[in-house]
This record gives structure tokens, sequence and C-alpha cells, in this order.
């Protein structure tokens, strides 16, 4: 586990040192392992001793462990290997598995994060405090399914700014809880307390947006860059001037200060060739299929759609969740530092600071710090130790947008 980690983090440190760092991208990417391939490595560390290329016997272990364990066999199971299907983290598969291998709370959260590639347990669902609560105390995948027969579960709502309670504090008084009666009558008598999850994500997505965007009394860091230093994302003069001819139609006119426009910004997508290939305010078509995307990090990739939900409250996947609060955090940290030294040149410390700021928000939100493991964290990672990394994310993103589109047949149209 040590060395897959250690070579990503090796790698995000050092690509920028080759020549074609894109063409060593390619190479980095098709280094992630499946999830077959982390779940291999998590049953070698709990007890299997066979070969890993034996699907045959990996499927007869983890079963005889469900068997031993009372807990339902995964029906995937097998195509978890031949198919490269993944465990939902929505599911109650993933626990399933935990009491299966008998583990505890903090072997619990290590799995979730490190072979799930999710977030830990999390105190504001009222089953996964059922499954804390269980991990903690030792019991059975039985006992836990005893105790949520027993509990009115409710499900999350849309985020409103009065009577919210943090996960941190819920988490505080879970730790008082020492009997099963004890539970079941707080989460009866507490069901409103879980109408909403994902509160201090939601607040500090909202808050990083407000200081982007700005107000009638304020210029936002994104207004800020966007007339200091921002260069758009235009076609060459001369296509442009021929495409526009051809066609025989005006650009159409864009609000800057739009979600979609600031999004587009970030990532260095503002500009006529986005606002004429895109009309559906998506960049599904970029990212589909991308030979220089990882599959993992094109999932839940920030969008304009999320951004809009979470600004307004509504409930979103915590993939999406955590995805776009990096992304934010990146932006926020390196914009506003761009802008104020009109450079978008960094100091040597600002890497691990940026590093450090992401996930202190991430961990405040009871999310999984940063993972060099994680394709998508891979590339932030990487991107800070560039000497300009908010250009080098646009890089990025540019190569991202030329590897999709075939920008001559364009033209040609």
């Amino acid at each position: 586990m040590g060395n897959y980690t250690g070579f990503f983090e090796e790698k995000a440190i050092n690509i920028f040192v080759e020549e074609d760092y894109i063409k060593e991208l390619k190479k980095i990417i098709g280094k992630f392992r499946t999830f077959g391939e982390a779940l291999d490595s998590f049953i070698l560390e709990y007890g299997y001793s066979g070969e890993t290329e034996d699907i045959y016997e990996k499927v007869k272990f983890i079963s005889e462990k469900c068997n031993q364990a009372d807990v339902p066999v995964p029906r995937n199971l097998k195509k978890w290997y031949t198919e490269n299907k993944r465990i939902e983290r929505n599911s109650t598969v993933p626990f399933q598995l935990c009491f299966a291998f008998q583990l505890n709370v903090e072997e619990v959260n290590d799995f979730l994060r490190r072979i799930c590639l999710s977030r830990g347990l999390d105190c504001h669902s009222m089953e996964e405090i059922v499954y804390f609560f269980a991990f903690k105390h030792g019991l059975k995948y039985s006992d836990a399914k005893n105790i949520l027969s027993k509990v009115n579960l409710i499900k999350p709502d849309k985020i409103v700014a009065s009577d919210l309670i943090y996960t941190d504090l819920i988490a505080d008084e879970i730790e008082e809880i020492e009997t099963q009666i004890e539970l079941i009558d707080y989460l009866n008598n507490n069901a409103w307390k879980f109408v909403y999850n994902n509160v201090t994500a939601y607040e500090t997505i909202q808050t990083i947006w407000k200081c982007i965007l700005g107000d009638e009394k304020n210029e936002g860091i994104a207004k800020k860059e966007r007339k200091q230093l921002y260069i758009p994302f235009d076609k060459e003069e001369e296509a442009k001037e021929k495409y526009e001819a051809d066609k025989g139609r005006k650009e159409r006119k864009r609000i800057c200060d739009s979600v979609w426009e600031i999004y587009l910004q970030i990532l260095g997508l503002a500009g006529n060739y986005v606002a004429d290939f895109y009309k559906d305010r998506s960049l599904k078509a970029i990212l589909k299929d991308n030979e220089l995307l990882h599959p993992l990090a094109e999932e839940a990739f920030p969008d304009r759609d999320g951004l809009n939900k979470i600004l307004n409250g509504e409930h979103v996947s915590y993939e999406r969740i955590r995805k776009l609060l990096i992304l934010l955090v990146f932006y926020r940290f390196y914009a506003y530092r761009a802008v104020k030294r009109n450079t978008y040149k960094v100091v040597d410390e600002d890497g691990d600071r940026c590093i450090d700021t992401i996930n202190d928000n991430l961990i405040s939100a009871n999310y999984q710090g940063l993972y060099p493991g994680n394709p998508y964290d891979f590339l932030i990672l990487m991107a800070t130790r560039s000497e300009q990394p908010l250009c080098a994310l646009r890089e990025y993103m540019h190569e991202l947008f030329y590897a999709n589109v075939d920008i001559d047949s364009f033209y040609e149209k």
C-alpha cells in the first residue's frame, strides 16, 4: 500500500520535470489500480494467502468470510474482478464487507477511504450511526440490522439556513451512548437532526462562492482576476474570422458573472471556444471517454448543475460535493494570490499551504483528505507542484478539450 501511494506522490511532485508532461500523464493514468486490485491489497492484509490472479479463490475467500459472519454475499462479487464493477458507497455492501472482516471503526474508515475511494462513516446518516456504534462495540451485522429495524429512518432534505446541526456535534453525542437501547431512543427522539447532511461542506462551498463572485459592494476574486490576468480561451483570430464569416452569425452575448461563465473561468475555459461548442452548459462532451482523464476522475467531475444545486441547498452526491469543494478551495487559494501579486507565479511554500488548506476544509466537513491514489486528487496535487498552479490546471483542461474535439473538422462544417 505504501509503495502504491508513494508512487503517485512522487509523480505528482515531479511530473513537470518531464519535457512532455502530457505524455507522462497518459502513462500515469494507466497505473491507477482498479477496484479489484485495491480489494486484493485489502484481502491480502486480512488473511488471503492465495494467488491474486486466481479470481475463483478470491471470490471463495470473500464469500466464506461473509458466510461465517452471517452477512449476505454481494451479488456482484465476481464482477468486481471480471467486469471492473465497484462497490456503491451508498449501498449496504461496503458495511457488510466490513462486518464480514470484523473491522473496527478505524479500519472501516480506512477501507472506505483507501479501497472504495470514498468518505468514511457519516455521522449525519442514521444508518451509518448504527454501523458506527456496531463497529465500535464489536457487534455483528445481525445486531446492526436489529437496531435499524427499531429506528424510524428519514431521508435528507433540502438544506435551509435554520435549525442546522453539524456532524461534529452529533458525533460528540454519539460517543456518549453505550447501549443499544440508548442508541435507539436517541435516534428516534432526535430524528429532526438528520433532516440535513453535508451541512459544513455546503456552507463552505457557498461561502467560497460568495468570495469568488463578490457582490454590489465588493468585487469578487473572479472579476478581479478577469480584469488583471485572465486570458480568454478563444480561437485563433484567423480561424475565428473565417468561422464567423462562413456561418454568418455573431458571437452570443454572455453574462460574465453567471455561474456558468465563472465556472468556465475557474477551469480556464471561459472564451468563445466553449461558447460555440457547449450550448447546454455542460462539459460532458469534453470529459467523456477522454484519454487524458481517468474514469474515476470523470465521475462526478465538478459541473455547473452540481454547483447550482449546492448553492440552492439541494441534495447532491458525496462525490460531487467533495470534488467541487476541492476545486473551489484550490481556485480561491491561487486566484487570490495571483490578483494580489499581479502574477500567476507562486512562491515555494504555496504548494504545501494550498494542500493543507484543502485538507483542512475537507476534514472539517468529514471528508477524506487529498489522496494521491485517487485520480481526481492526483490532478490537483499535480497542479500544486507547478510554478503556476492555476495555469497548469487550465492548460490541462485545454488538453482535455483538444483531445476530444476535432477543431479542423468543426471549422469545415
